[in-house]
C-alpha cells in the first residue's frame, strides 16, 4: 500500500473516532435540536447509534470524492458495502453480547464502535484492492445511500417498536 493510501486509511479511520464520538454529545449539547437529531443519536438504541459509524463515514467518504477525487463506482460500492457490513456488525454484537451476559457494558459498546471504524475502512480498502468486479452503477450507490440517510431520518422520529430501535433499560 502505498504512503499515501495508509495516510488516507489512519485519516479516515481518525476522522470517523473522532466525529463518531463526538456526535454521542451534539444532541444534547444542542439542546435537542430537531435538525442535530437528524445526523446525532437521540437515544441510547442500537439504531441511533449506528449514526456514530454512518454519518462521520460518508462525510469522510465526500472528502475523498471532492479533495481526492475517488469518483468510481467501484469505490463507491466498496464503501458502501463496507459501511453496510460495520453497522451490521455494531447491531449483531451489540445483541449478542447483551443477550449473552444480560446487560450492555460502556467498555464493550466502545470497543464495539472502534472495531467497526477499523473494520469498515479495511474492508473499504481490501474490497476496492482485491475484488475489481464489485461495481454497482454510481446511480445506484448514491440511491442506497440516500435511502439510507432517509431511514435514519426517517426513524429518528418515529421508530417502530422493534428491539433495533428501542433503548436498553
Amino acid at each position: 500500500m502505498k504512503i499515501r493510501e495508509r495516510i488516507n486509511l489512519a485519516a479516515g479511520i481518525l476522522f470517523t473516532l473522532i466525529i463518531g464520538t463526538l456526535l454521542h454529545f451534539t444532541y444534547e449539547w444542542s439542546g435537542e435540536n430537531p435538525f442535530v437529531a437528524l445526523y446525532s443519536p437521540v437515544n441510547e438504541s442500537v439504531w441511533e447509534h449506528l449514526k456514530l459509524l454512518f454519518f462521520p463515514v460518508l462525510l469522510y467518504t465526500f472528502f475523498e470524492i471532492i479533495v481526492l477525487y475517488k469518483t468510481s463506482g467501484h469505490f463507491l460500492t466498496s464503501r458502501l458495502l463496507a459501511v453496510c457490513i460495520g453497522m451490521f456488525f455494531i447491531a449483531s454484537a451489540f445483541f449478542t453480547y447483551t443477550g449473552l451476559l444480560g446487560r450492555d457494558f460502556l467498555a464493550l459498546d466502545i470497543l464495539i464502535f472502534i472495531f467497526s471504524v477499523l473494520q469498515t475502512f479495511f474492508l473499504s480498502r481490501c474490497f476496492e484492492v482485491r475484488c475489481p468486479g464489485l461495481r454497482l452503477p454510481l446511480l445506484a450507490v448514491y440511491v442506497l445511500l440516500l435511502l439510507l440517510v432517509i431511514c435514519f431520518f426517517s426513524f429518528s422520529f418515529a421508530p417502530p417498536e422493534l428491539p433495533l430501535f428501542t433503548p436498553p433499560t
